[in-house]
């Protein structure tokens, strides 16, 4: 029981839930809500107050009126010299420059099995490459293999996370993402909550940031986003146009012109919304808003599992079923079974003037799990700065003792200047000469420092010597500054925002002390940014979710990026609705620093031998895993042409040596045919003297002819040998 409604029951079957018990439900989430109580939105709002430095006299009461007086004709005027909003403004510039890095990956559970099977069939090719390659004769690189699964690891990405990774560059650009989340970031910094609302609209994802003022929700102490939580509500005040428009198929002709009339209770709700909002009573019958409430909530249904026989493929398969399914004597005598449950199930529903209930069902895109249906998350989403075990607060309220303190003293200080008259000279009246009025004789006094005295005026006692002098200058101006600084240093110590980090540095501060102070500044408020950046996460989970129930048909288009260039998204659609998608968001933090210091390296890597090019590459590149991949590559493709230089080198000298051994052969060759002409010669002066040496001869010298022929016939197929490395070398020359 909240309030004076109880919430119906849930675990309802869809025929008992009829008009009754919808509108119930509406009725019961909005009597739980805090819209009906004005002093969180007041709070609320009086923050975005303080930031925009509009003051509240009530906060300075003690000092405008104190002991119940009203100080009238005051020497000053309470004004609001911000502190809070330069800390704010500062927060959101760095936030603007954070590079917003994620990465969809695919949990299907056969990731793995896919990665693996391509990573198989690019080994396959390699070996058979290898192969080929031996049989030509040619050498065969054997760490190729390792090269091929090394490079085959560090590039892959699965093709259906590719898709998710298209998909939601797409929607971040035609749903301006960035430009929204970072309008939430500065709610968050100033209500200390941020919500949004995202869904299926005109079948395309849709995504917006929503008002705190105008959110209600209810979540488990331990959940920290709403969309895990049971039920969320958005309000809105519009015109009774509008409403109709974006209604008027769910209203009958009775209640548009009931609508369109002003209702008490009505006029009593916007009412209390103007002044909330803009302190004005404007005539609710010239500009009449009316108040559209819509909540969700998770409810329950039941469905059925059907287990069956597949009669083509001979396997028992699975299929969800409504709750009205039963089993047919055929199937029950074909082994088949059913096994219903109970699941959860987001519904809406709106209630518009106080008084009409429209459009209550189940929403029609539930954002499901696909091994878990009933894990549903609702469209509405959010968290808040910090409510562990206490009200919630925010960077704006934590400040708003210092901005007031601040104001105080700075009143203070002025009226403290306006009181203040420096040292005064006190001259009896009498002394004004005859015929002088006081203003011509002040002018004397304070424009030339000469008080003109008439001693002979009839009727003056007085003589020099009875003139004095009035100190009547504050000493306690310097005091008051010394105080405003110590609110500032106060200030920004619980802010984490030090004036460092605004670039005010000191005259004798030297770099690293300031660098220093920068860093502690920035330990303290990373813990804001990493609490947005999870729900920057659960935001883009959220939207390539929804994706999948918007381009059931499909989706093929043509966008414009950033930076002016065009982007083609081509879905493939069964791929697409079979992945179980999830985003990860890197640490914009440390990202951005390990970022500064790659870029820092580039004059390094040019004089290592990195193309100006490649470095200049490094420079569009928003995150360090982009830049780290492009030095690898390009690590990678100078040690490749080392390498290939290498080798050419080795072949080179290679084909030296070759050409050394084949002039020492000719070389061996010449003195053999040398040696076979001096033969020759013996064998002629031998020819006379003994025909018998001269047979021996004739022998010795067959001998050596067959040697030398088998020789050049050696030499012969060497050279064709080396003719046929040094061509092999040249082609591999020419490739690298």
């Amino acid at each position: 029981m909240y309030g004076s409604h109880k919430i119906p029951q849930q675990r309802l079957p869809l025929s008992k839930k009829n008009k009754k018990w919808r509108e119930e439900c509406v009725e019961a989430f909005i009597d739980i809500s805090k819209f009906g109580l004005s002093e969180r939105r007041s709070r609320l709002k009086s923050y975005y107050d303080f930031y925009n430095g509009t003051i509240d006299e009530t906060d300075y009461r003690h000092v405008l009126k104190p002991y119940g007086k009203t100080r009238e004709n005051f020497p000053s005027k309470l004004r609001n010299y911000p502190i809070i909003k330069p800390i704010i403004d500062l927060l959101l510039g760095e936030k603007a420059k954070r590079p917003l890095n994620y990465t969809v990956t695919v949990a299907n559970s056969d990731s793995v099995s896919i990665k693996e099977q391509e990573k198989k069939s690019k080994l396959m090719e390699a070996a058979i490459r290898m192969f080929a390659e031996a049989i030509d004769g040619q050498e065969v690189d054997q760490t190729l293999p390792k090269q091929i699964a090394e490079q085959f690891d560090m590039n892959y990405v699965d093709r259906r996370a590719m898709q998710g990774n298209a998909a939601l560059r797409y929607i971040m650009q035609d749903q301006e993402v960035y430009d929204k989340l970072q309008k939430g970031f500065f709610h968050y910094l100033v209500s200390g909550e941020v919500y949004s609302q995202k869904g299926v609209r005109r079948g395309e994802p849709f995504y917006e940031i929503l008002n705190p003022l105008d959110v209600d929700f209810d979540k488990d102490p331990d959940l920290d986003f709403v969309e895990d939580g049971d039920w969320a509500m958005t309000r809105k005040f519009a015109h009774a146009s509008s409403v109709i428009d974006a209604f008027g198929p769910y209203l009958t002709d009775e209640q548009i012109l009931e609508i369109e009339e002003p209702r008490h209770g009505s006029v009593d709700s916007y009412l209390l919304y103007r002044s909330e909002a803009t302190g004005s009573d404007d005539n609710i019958y010239r500009n009449r808003l009316v108040e559209c409430v819509t909540v969700y909530w998770k409810s329950r249904k039941r469905i059925g599992f059907l287990t069956y026989l597949d009669p083509t493929t001979g396997t028992m398969e699975e299929q969800e079923v409504d709750e009205k399914f039963r089993l047919s004597a055929e199937m029950k005598a074909a082994g088949a079974v059913v096994n219903f449950e109970w699941v959860n199930e987001v519904w809406e529903g709106t209630r518009i003037d106080g008084r009409f209930y429209v459009n209550i069902n189940p929403i029609p895109n539930q954002r499901t799990s696909m091994e878990n249906p009933s894990l549903c998350k609702l469209p509405v989403n959010g968290r808040k700065y910090s409510d562990i075990n206490s009200d919630n607060i925010s960077l704006v309220s934590l400040g708003v003792p210092f901005q007031i303190n601040y104001n105080i003293f700075k009143y203070r200080m002025e009226l403290a200047i306006a009181r203040s008259k420096d040292i005064i000279a006190q001259f009896d009246i009498n002394m004004i000469p005859k015929k002088w009025d006081m203003d011509k004789f002040m002018y004397y006094v304070e424009g030339t420092g000469i008080a003109w005295v008439d001693y002979n005026k009839e009727g003056i006692q007085l003589s020099p010597q009875h003139q004095s002098v009035l100190d009547m200058s504050i000493k306690t101006i310097a005091q008051y500054l010394q105080l405003l600084e110590s609110i500032m240093q106060e200030w920004e110590k619980i802010s984490g925002v030090n004036r460092q980090r605004q670039g005010s540095i000191g005259a004798y501060e030297g770099k690293a002390s300031s660098q220093q102070a920068i860093m502690q500044s920035s330990h303290i408020t990373e813990d804001i940014f990493r609490k947005f950046s999870r729900f920057e996460q659960r935001e883009l989970q959220g939207l390539i979710d929804y994706s999948k129930e918007a381009w059931l048909d499909g989706k093929t288009t043509m966008y414009a990026m950033p930076d002016a260039t065009i982007d083609t998204l081509d879905m493939d659609i069964n791929d697409h609705m079979e992945s179980e998608y999830g985003i990860f968001v890197t640490d914009a933090g440390g990202e951005l620093q390990k970022l500064d210091q790659a870029k820092q390296l580039s004059q390094a890597m040019i004089q290592n031998g990195m193309p100006v090019s490649e470095v200049l590459d490094l420079f569009d590149t928003d995150n360090f895993i982009g830049i780290k991949n492009k030095i690898k590559k390009a690590e990678k493709a100078r040690q490749d042409l080392e390498r290939a230089q290498q080798e050419a080198q080795a072949q080179q000298a290679q084909q030296a040596q070759q050409v050394e051994m084949q002039k020492a052969q000719m070389d061996m060759i010449d003195k053999e045919k040398d040696r076979a002409v001096e033969i020759e010669k013996a064998l002629i002066a031998a020819e006379a003297r003994d025909q018998s040496a001269k047979l021996a001869l004739d022998q010795e010298k067959i001998k050596l002819d067959a040697e030398a022929r088998a020789r050049e016939i050696d030499v012969k197929n060497k050279k064709i040998d080396t003719d046929a490395q040094q061509q092999a070398a040249q082609r591999a020359s020419d490739k690298g």
